[in-house]
């Protein structure tokens, strides 16, 4: 049995690692290995972190040898508003949150914990503006909950559903009195991707796929093909497969490296007012400085494909940010170097009656699609998702031929 895995990211490496005992397996990817956990020099292109209930990930991890390396920290959260930087963690930070009613408080509290409890699939077809006034009320909506969908889904926010919110509350809450627990590879993510790399063969080639006696993958002849790449990229071969449209949106990330920090031990700040970027996450607030001899910090942005902040240069961004930067207080000349970052499909845009368009494993006769827009990546992407993705993917195939 001959399979082609189209993607190097972590659902094509579980894929290929699955299958490289049955099969001889070739793996095909243009760009970094590690796809949106690739590194630039041992530091991730994206932020990144894991959750406790990640079963699939935490997994890979032990079986990679680095479960030693794994830590698990509690990581601070504030929000920027009106110019002023609030942490949000401890019930009295949040108490004394100023942009917040009491009984506001008390309702955002008490929706968190029901959250937790709901199928959030029954909401799918809610949208997620209509959800929060429903359950919530405008004051949470307008002053809580609307700049961080405008920083996550832009003008798109209207039409993601209610399903993605009640999920995400639910998948990734893990809180404690003093903030959020949350586990990172010491040194970096990139660890874990060398470890499923080892021993694959992985050409770095453009995929060009076509069916012909058997599937073919840029003129070699495969029994099967795994497609973890973005969908808009498999072009016509996706409308013949009858595949649905999934919209999706990218990412617009800075890494900057500074002599300074913006605040002094909050991992991740929500930005309420309208900035170029919608949140800062200082990533040597939650791994130690000395790992690194700098600090780091990244500038996280949705846009579309098509959307004004992907379409600009890297110099232009970087200007928008460094002036927005300063808005917040921070001293941009203790910035010794910033890179831009971009990834064009980025994830899907998780809109109402988005669960109808989940891809299945199998599209076709020796074709299977897995990743993003599998059903382990509903109601929201994540490192977990991608590699339960991988391992079932790999299932199906294994049932399919042996």
């Amino acid at each position: 049995m001959k399979i082609a895995v189209v993607g190097a990211g972590l659902t094509g490496l579980k894929a290929a690692k699955e299958l490289s005992e049955y099969a001889s397996v070739v793996v095909f990817e243009p760009e970094d290995v590690g796809g949106l956990v690739a590194s630039y020099e041992g530091v991730e292109k994206f932020y990144h972190h894991c959750f406790k209930n990640d079963d699939f990930l935490l997994e890979e991890i032990k079986r990679s040898g680095l479960k030693s390396k794994l830590v698990w920290r509690i990581a601070k959260t504030g929000f920027a508003a009106n110019g002023k930087i609030y942490p949000l963690n401890t019930p009295f930070e949040i108490l004394r949150y100023p942009l917040l009613t009491f009984g506001e408080k008390i309702r955002l509290a008490r929706f968190t914990l029901k959250s937790r409890k709901l199928n959030y699939e029954n909401f799918d077809d809610i949208g997620v503006i209509e959800g929060i006034r429903s359950e919530l009320g405008e004051g949470l909506l307008e002053r809580f909950f609307m700049p961080l969908l405008r920083s996550k889904f832009g003008e798109n926010a209207e039409e993601v559903s209610y399903a993605w919110l009640l999920g995400r509350v639910a998948i990734r809450s893990n809180r404690k009195l003093s903030g959020e627990e949350i586990g990172y590879i010491r040194h970096g993510f990139q660890q874990l991707v060398d470890k499923m790399a080892e021993g694959l063969d992985i050409r770095k080639e453009r995929a060009r796929i076509r069916k012909a006696a058997k599937w073919e993958v840029n003129g070699e002849q495969f029994d099967g093909v795994i497609y973890t790449a973005p969908l808009p990229e498999l072009g016509e071969l996706s409308e013949k497969l009858g595949i649905a449209e999934i919209r999706y949106q990218s990412s617009v990330c800075a890494l900057v490296g500074a002599e300074e920090t913006l605040t002094d031990n909050i991992y991740w700040t929500n930005i309420v007012d309208r900035m170029s970027f919608g949140a800062v996450i200082e990533h040597t607030n939650f791994m130690p400085y000395e790992d690194y001899g700098i600090h780091l910090i990244y500038l996280a942005s949705y846009s579309t494909p098509d959307g004004y902040l992907f379409n600009l240069s890297e110099d232009e961004i970087k200007r928008l940010f460094l002036s927005d930067l300063k808005k917040l207080g921070f001293n941009t000349e203790s910035i010794k170097w910033m890179k831009i970052f971009k990834a064009k499909y980025s994830g899907p845009i998780y809109e109402k009656g988005y669960r109808r368009k989940i891809t299945p494993y199998r599209v076709a006769d020796g074709f299977y699609i897995a990743g993003m827009t599998s059903r382990p990546n509903y109601p929201e992407r994540s490192m977990n998702g991608s590699v339960r993705a991988g391992y079932e993917v790999a299932e199906q195939v294994k049932k399919d031929f042996l």
